[in-house]
């Protein structure tokens, strides 16, 4: 079964993310679909339930035995080494742990329900799985998102180039995709139509150039709420598939989809602990996000805006970014935040030598391996314990591949049966705008955080591929690739990133003012972005919570009293749910995002703030994390490199302290009273 899952479903469900065939891409579907069917069909299976049943009922067995026999039993000496009688049966830690997370894979899909209820179960779940996949593709199909109608004036001036040509490409792409035989216009790169009104596309990167750079509130206003209304289809099609979730969950006994989720590995434990972590986390900083919503509002002197919106947020941050730069560039003539991507790769390279002895080395591409141009390959090899794994780099956009960033796992770690260790493989997939190899310093940040989970891959050496390298607790999974963020974001490691002139004065000196201006940019509204992770974080949990809103209308409603209950722009209408395609892939543990932002700030702070480049820091975060996978107890991972004040209790769960994610957001804790 893992075979199948490792070696066809993942493989294909990569396919049909980056492959460019149609026909490709087609087949990948249908791959998905059959080995899905077939895998829910085994996990199904009575006999493969009730082997690993009888097989942990044997364990607890021993180990009440070896508790019992403990009391009575002459203390061990040099001379009398005692193995337990699991051990003797050939049990060990990680294989329990497996055991139980197969268990509850297993009554997660209904093998212990009745004949009727299995049926029903195996019919939910491949209409969740069918459904799911639409929502998610209806977030990025340009035909289901659309275009808006604004009329021509000044501010399309006001766009850069680099985002006329992007909405160029999409509206071209939309047009070849509709039969369409209007063209883009050469002098902005927008349709033009004969009414003198531009065709504004709807997808997030043009939505966001509009809102950034868009003076007029008018056209912002209007761009904003026409991608609130699109895509369409998910307005029914979210609600359907969260309430068919819910009813899935307590088919197989659980409250909820986000109880059923909670209650697997996870940190968190319960839904509750995860609203405590929140709620906690809203109060510690809703003093800060008051100062800076305060902040906006006086921005502009006398055209501010008296009260500002959802659209205008990005606008007027980006004011405030840009005010900010301005300073620093008199002090810093010539400071720019665009690097190279082979000082990126190189820098990564550096790093993951510094501090674990590991080095990235490129290697040829086989016959008929690559599936496009451009694609990179190279293989993690250790200095004392050899080859690691192989990374695939597809880092740059093209016509059919998706248009974000991630890490795929094609093939997991795991022990073979001769003694040998199947390496794992991995991919990076991302949508970097052929421009020279040259990365803005906020597209490297994405480089190195989706290349913290393929460290986490890379790393992991399980006994077993089912809880190898990212396939552990949501609430843990992100810590690795937050952290890797660190290291552009410190002047000290930003160096090795930058162009020209390593190691001189010069390029130290650069590094400390881009470093200082990163850092202000990421956390001059540091509050605001938080209140946004937890809008996002509790609309997660509502829409996976027992009671699902039952139509758009009351989606809208309970959408509604979150925004006002924790949002500096509060409003209703404005359907955010209708693009957050992680309400598909993080369903009732979205929460996991800010989870992880705290504890990684908190590994940064106590293993290598001092010294980032650090082995020893290095090899306790690789021997104490990033080595077991999913396979160990996620309290005690997390204790393992933290200690025991690490987390706090939370009902019947565990979460962090929240002054990690004030510390990631660059909140001062005194905002917490």
């Amino acid at each position: 079964m893992d075979d199948i899952s490792d070696h066809v479903h993942d493989s294909a469900e990569f396919c049909r993310n980056v492959h460019t065939d149609p026909e490709w891409q087609r087949q990948a579907v249908e791959a998905i679909m059959v080995t899905g069917r077939y895998i829910q069909e085994l996990n199904m299976h009575q006999g493969l339930y009730s082997a690993v049943v009888r097989s942990l009922q044997l364990y607890d067995r021993l180990q009440s035995h070896a508790g019992t026999a403990a009391s009575t039993a002459t203390p061990p000496t040099s001379t009398n080494t005692q193995v337990s009688l699991a051990e003797a049966q050939g049990y060990c830690e990680e294989t329990v742990i497996v055991g139980r997370a197969l268990q509850k894979d297993f009554e997660q899909r209904g093998v212990h329900l009745d004949a009727q209820g299995q049926s029903q179960a195996l019919h939910m779940s491949q209409q969740i799985a069918v459904m799911g996949m639409h929502v998610a593709a209806n977030t990025t199909d340009a035909s289901q998102l659309g275009t808006v109608q604004i009329p021509d004036g000044p501010w399309v001036d006001e766009l850069p180039t680099a985002w006329r040509s992007h909405m160029s490409n999409r509206l071209n792409a939309l047009g070849r995709q509709e039969g369409s035989s209007v063209g883009a216009s050469r002098k902005t790169g927008l349709w033009a139509t004969p009414a003198a009104v531009r065709s504004v596309p709807l997808d997030q990167g043009s939505v966001n150039g509009i809102m950034q750079h868009v003076s007029d509130e008018q056209v912002r206003r209007q761009v904003w709420f026409a991608s609130r209304e699109s895509p369409e289809k998910n307005k029914q099609g979210v609600v359907g598939f969260c309430l068919l979730r819910r009813d899935f969950a307590q088919l197989l006994g659980f409250q909820s989809h986000a109880h059923l989720q909670a209650g697997l590995l996870s940190l968190a434990g319960t839904p509750e602990a995860v609203m405590s972590f929140l709620d906690q986390a809203h109060t510690a900083s809703r003093h800060q996000a008051a100062e800076e919503f305060k902040m906006l509002r006086k921005l502009g002197g006398p055209k501010a805006i008296a009260n500002p919106q959802p659209w205008d947020k990005a606008y007027l941050s980006a004011a405030l970014k840009a005010k900010h730069a301005k300073k620093l560039q008199q002090k810093v003539p010539g400071l720019s935040a665009w690097l190279t991507l082979p000082d990126c790769l190189h820098a990564l390279g550096t790093i993951l030598q510094q501090l674990t002895a590991v080095t990235l080395q490129e290697v040829p591409m086989l016959p008929g391996e690559s599936w496009a141009a451009g694609v990179r390959k190279m293989v993690a090899v250790h200095e004392d314990d050899g080859d690691l794994g192989t990374i695939y780099l597809d880092l740059f956009a093209r016509p059919g591949k998706f248009g974000g960033a991630a890490h795929f796992t094609l093939r997991c770690g795991r022990q073979l049966s001769g003694g040998q260790y199947q390496t794992p493989v991995v991919a990076l997939a991302l949508s970097f705008d052929q421009l020279d190899g040259m990365l803005h310093h906020s597209s490297a940040a994405t480089l190195v955080h989706e290349f913290g989970h393929a460290l986490h891959s890379l790393l992991s050496r399980t006994r077993y591929q089912h809880l190898s390298g990212t396939r552990g607790a949501m609430d843990i999974v992100e810590i690795p690739s937050h952290f890797m963020e660190n290291f552009v974001y410190d002047a000290r490691t930003l160096q090795l990133f930058m162009p020209k002139g390593k190691g001189d004065k010069a390029a130290a000196k650069s590094a400390q003012a881009l470093a200082r201006q990163v850092k202000e940019d990421r956390h001059l509204l540091g509050a605001l972005d938080l209140e946004l992770q937890v809008c996002h974080s509790v609309m997660d949990q509502m829409f996976h919570g027992p009671e699902p809103p039952q139509s758009p209308a009351a989606a809208n409603d309970e959408l509604a009293k979150i925004w006002s209950k924790y949002s500096s722009f509060p409003g209703s209408g404005f359907n955010p749910h209708l693009r957050f395609a992680h309400l598909v892939n993080y369903g009732g543990s979205y929460y996991s995002y800010a989870y992880a932002m705290c504890l990684a700030s908190s590994v940064w702070k106590k293993l290598f703030q001092a010294d980032p480049l650090n082995r020893q820091a290095g090899n306790a975060l690789r021997h104490g994390l990033l080595r077991f996978g999913g396979a160990k107890d996620p309290k005690d991972l997390v204790e393992g490199v933290l200690g025991h004040s690490a987390l706090q209790h939370a009902g019947s769960g565990f979460m962090p302290h929240v002054a990690g994610l004030l510390h990631h957001y660059g909140i001062p804790e005194t905002s917490k009273s």
